[in-house]
C-alpha cells in the first residue's frame, strides 16, 4: 500500500485538527504543563556547548521519553526515523545492522553505519576508517540523542554526513532499581535490569539487557546480551572523572539475504537458499573501556582529557564459498586532549584526537557453513591524528560567527601474512585540511537565520579497500577518498509559545563518490568504486506543535534531489541519474498524548516515495506508508513506578521492504519487511 505525499500531508493535517478538538474536550485541566519540546537546548556534540538556536548548523535532539517510553528498544531505528534529513533502513536484519544516512551519506553502506560520526558520551563509537554499528549500544540506557546534519569534518574529521551523538542516562542522586520486559511477535523478548545512585562524591549506573528474536523471515534469529557500567567521582566542584565500561556478547545474528521479486511473490518470509546452505551468521564479542576527565580552570577555562580501548572478536559466514568466511580481531584505541577558553565575545577550543584501529583479518572458504581453506591473512592498520581549532565570535548580540579548522593525518597499512599468492602488503597516506565557516543572525530569542560552508572528506574504510575485485589481498588500488563541499541556509523559529519550526536547505557537491557494486560470479559480496561527480540538493522541515499541555504533534518532511553529474562504467553512463537508496520524499508525523492521569498514547506515521535500487535507475522500489500506535499507563504507587504498555507497528499491514541491496546482481535487491507487529511490556522502577 502506497499513499502519495499530498495525501499524506492532508491526512496528517486532518489528524492533528481532529485530535486537537477532541483532546481539548477530554484533557483534564491539571494535565502536565510541559514546554520542553519547544525550549532551546544546549548541544554538546558541537564540541563547544551552544544553545541549538545559536548554532549555524541543522541539529535535532531526541529526548529520553521518545527513546524509551512505549518503544521496543530493539534499536535506534524507532527514534532516528523521526529526525528530518535522516533516512534509515535495514531494521530487521541484525547481522547487517541499521543502515542510516544523513543527506544521502551512508546510504551506500553494505552493513552498519558509513560516512557518519557516531559518538557515545564523547567517546567515538565510529572507528577511524569511518564505520560503526549501532547494535553495540543499548537504547534502554540512552538519555538523549543529538544529530548534527552535515558540516562536521571541521569538528570530527573523517565523515561527510554528520554526527549522531548519544548520551547515556544521567546518574540520579537517589538510588533506584528498574526492571523491564518487552515481548512481541516473531519471538521478540527483551529483558533489562538497571540500577544507579549517588553516595557522596561517588556515583554509579549499571545496566544489563538481553535481546532475542526469531525474526519475521526464515534464518533471522538474533541473540544479544549487553552490560554497561558508568562510574563517576567528583574530586571537587570543578573536577570530575567518569569511567565507562561496556560488554556485548552476540552469539547469533542470522542473515536471510536478498531475494528476487519472483521469490518475494512466492514466499516473502523465505531466506535466500544460498544463505541457508552456507549458514550466513554473524557472531561477535566486544569490550569497551573509557575514561573522561573534566576540569574547570577558573571561570573561563576548561580542560577535557579522554582515553578509550575497544577489543572486538568478530566472525561471519557469507552466502558463497570462495573466501566466504571472515574473521578478525580488532583493537581500537586512542584518546584526546581539548582546551577551551572563553571571553565575553569570543570562545576558543583547540585539541588533538588520536585514533588507532588494527584489524587482524582472515578469509576462509565457506564449506556449507564449515571453515575451509585459508585464502587471506593480513594485518590492517588505520591511524588518524587530527588537530582542530574551533572558534566562535559574537561581534554583536545578534550575530554569531563560527570558524572551525581541522587538519588530519591518515595512514593506512596492510601487512600481508598470506604469501602463497605474492606479497600484497601496501600503504596509503592522506592529509586533509577541513575548514568550516558558519554565521547565525538572531533577530530575537525566537527567530534565527544561519548559513554555513564546509569542506568534508571521507576515506575508504578498511572493509571497502580490502574487498579487492582482483581477488587478491592488499588494497583495491583504484579506490580513492571522496571529497565534498557543503552549502546550507537555515531558519529556526519559535512562533508564539506553542510552535517551533526548523527549516534547512542545502547543496552538496561530491567528487569521487564511493558507490557499491557486485560481481556476477560473487553474488552477495560487495565491492566499491569511485563515481566521478554528484550533487545533492535538499530541504529539511521540522515542526513541533504544542496543541495542548498534554498533547504534542511533530511533523517532518525531507526532500532529496541527489543525482550523478558525471559517472560512467563499462555497464553504462549514468549522468543525470538519481543516487540509489534514497527516496525523494520522506514524511514523518507523530502525536504524543501524556495527561497527568498517567495514561499515554503515541501515534506515528511514516511515508516515503519510491527508491532506485541501482545506478542505472532501471529498478524502482515502490514507496510505502506505515502507521504505528503505542498505549500505556504510568502509575506511581508509594515510591514504585509501574508502566505497562502495548504497541503495534505497521497497524495498516503495509507490504514493503525493510532493506534494498544497492546494485545487487541476479536481481536480489529485496529484503522483505514484516507485516503488522504486536508487542507489549512492563517497566517497574523502585
Amino acid at each position: 500500500m502506497y499513499i502519495s505525499n499530498k495525501t499524506v500531508i492532508l491526512i496528517i493535517g486532518t489528524i492533528l485538527l481532529i485530535c486537537s478538538d477532541i483532546m481539548a474536550i477530554i484533557t483534564p485541566k491539571d494535565s502536565i504543563p510541559s514546554t520542553r519540546e519547544l525550549a532551546p537546548v544546549t548541544i554538546y556534540s558541537s564540541r563547544v556547548p551552544t544553545k541549538d538556536n545559536q548554532l549555524p548548523v541543522a541539529v535535532s535532539v531526541i529526548g529520553k521519553d521518545r527513546l524509551q517510553v512505549g518503544q521496543t528498544k530493539m534499536s535506534l531505528f524507532e527514534s532516528l526515523t523521526a529526525v528530518p534529513g535522516v533516512f534509515a533502513m535495514n531494521s530487521e536484519n541484525f547481522a547487517q545492522d541499521l543502515r542510516i544516512s544523513i543527506r544521502g551519506f551512508g546510504a551506500r553502506a553494505a552493513f552498519g553505519i558509513r560516512g557518519l560520526k557516531i559518538v557515545m558520551d564523547g567517546i567515538p563509537e565510529s572507528t577511524p576508517d569511518g564505520t560503526a554499528k549501532l547494535g553495540n549500544m543499548d537504547v534502554g540506557m540512552v538519555e538523549r540523542v543529538e544529530v548534527i546534519k552535515g558540516a562536521t569534518a571541521g569538528i570530527y574529521g573523517n565523515a561527510s554526513g554528520g554526527v549522531i551523538s548519544l548520551i547515556s542516562e544521567y546518574i540520579p542522586e537517589k538510588p533506584f532499581a528498574e526492571f523491564s520486559t518487552t515481548l512481541g511477535a516473531w519471538g521478540l523478548a527483551r529483558y533489562q535490569v538497571k540500577t544507579g545512585g549517588t553516595t557522596g562524591k561517588f556515583s554509579y549506573l549499571a545496566n544489563a539487557s538481553r535481546l532475542q528474536s526469531t525474526g519475521y523471515r526464515d534464518k533471522s534469529t538474533l541473540e544479544r546480551n549487553l552490560i554497561n557500567l558508568k562510574l563517576g567521582y567528583q574530586f571537587t566542584e570543578n573536577a570530575k572523572l567518569t569511567f565507562l565500561a561496556g560488554y556485548v556478547d552476540s552469539p547469533k545474528a542470522e542473515d536471510p539475504g536478498g531475494l528476487t521479486l519472483e521469490e518475494v511473490g512466492n514466499n516473502r518470509r523465505q531466506a535466500r537458499k544460498a544463505n541457508i546452505d552456507y549458514n550466513t551468521t554473524e557472531t561477535f564479542k566486544q569490550v569497551r573501556l573509557a575514561m573522561v576527565y573534566d576540569q574547570n580552570i577558573g571561570k573561563n577555562q576548561q580542560l577535557n582529557i579522554r582515553s578509550f580501548y575497544v577489543n572486538r572478536d568478530f566472525n561471519t559466514n557469507q552466502g558463497f564459498e570462495n573466501s566466504g568466511q571472515i574473521a578478525f580481531k580488532r583493537e581500537f584505541w586512542g584518546g584526546g586532549v581539548a582546551y577551551q577558553w572563553t571571553l565575553r565575545r569570543y570562545r576558543l577550543k583547540t585539541g588533538v584526537d588520536l585514533e588507532n584501529q588494527s584489524d587482524n583479518r582472515q578469509r576462509y572458504d565457506n564449506k556449507l557453513g564449515l571453515r575451509g581453506t585459508l585464502r587471506l591473512d593480513q594485518l590492517e592498520d588505520f591511524r588518524n591524528v587530527g588537530l582542530y581549532i574551533l572558534q566562535e565570535f559574537t561581534p554583536t548580540k545578534h550575530i554569531r560567527v563560527a570558524f572551525n579548522t581541522r587538519y588530519d593525518w591518515v595512514n593506512l597499512e596492510v601487512k600481508d601474512a598470506f604469501l602463497s599468492d605474492g606479497n600484497q602488503s601496501a600503504t596509503k597516506n592522506f592529509k586533509r585540511f577541513s575548514p568550516m565557516l558558519g554565521i547565525s543572525y538572531n533577530f530575537n530569542n525566537r527567530n534565527t537565520i544561519y548559513s554555513n560552508f564546509t569542506s568534508n572528506f571521507e576515506t575508504p574504510s578498511l572493509n571497502e579497500l580490502t574487498n579487492n575485485p582482483t581477488g587478491q589481498g592488499g588494497f583495491n588500488p583504484d579506490l580513492a577518498p571522496q571529497k565534498s563541499q557543503n552549502y546550507e541556509l537555515g531558519y529556526k523559529a519559535w512562533l508564539g509559545t506553542k510552535i517551533r519550526v526548523d527549516l534547512a536547505v542545502f547543496k552538496v557537491k561530491v567528487q569521487d563518490e564511493i558507490v557499491p557494486y557486485q560481481l556476477p560470479n560473487q553474488v552477495g559480496r560487495t565491492f566499491y568504486r569511485n563515481a566521478g561527480l554528484s550533487t545533492r540538493n535538499g530541504l529539511e522541515l521540522g515542526i513541533t506543535y504544542k496543541m495542548l499541555p498534554a498533547l504534542t504533534g511533530y511533523f517532518n518532511y525531507t526532500y532529496s534531489d541527489f543525482k550523478y553529474q558525471s559517472y560512467q562504467t563499462l555497464a553504462g553512463k549514468y549522468d543525470g541519474n538519481a543516487l540509489p537508496g534514497i527516496p525523494n520524499h520522506n514524511v514523518y508525523s507523530e502525536i504524543r498524548y501524556f495527561p497527568k492521569t498517567g495514561f499515554f498514547a503515541i501515534a506515528q506515521f511514516r511515508s516515503i516515495s519510491s527508491i532506485s535500487a541501482n545506478d542505472a535507475n532501471t529498478v524502482k522500489v515502490d514507496g510505502y506508508a506505515l502507521v504505528n500506535l503505542r498505549l500505556g499507563w504510568q502509575k506511581q504507587l508509594k515510591g514504585i513506578l509501574i508502566e505497562p504498555f502495548i504497541g503495534v507497528n505497521n497497524i495498516n499491514n503495509a507490504v514493503y521492504f525493510a532493506n534494498i541491496q544497492i546494485n545487487a546482481t541476479a536481481n536480489r535487491y529485496y529484503e522483505p519487511a514484516s507485516g503488522r507487529f504486536f508487542f507489549g511490556g512492563l517497566k517497574v522502577r523502585i
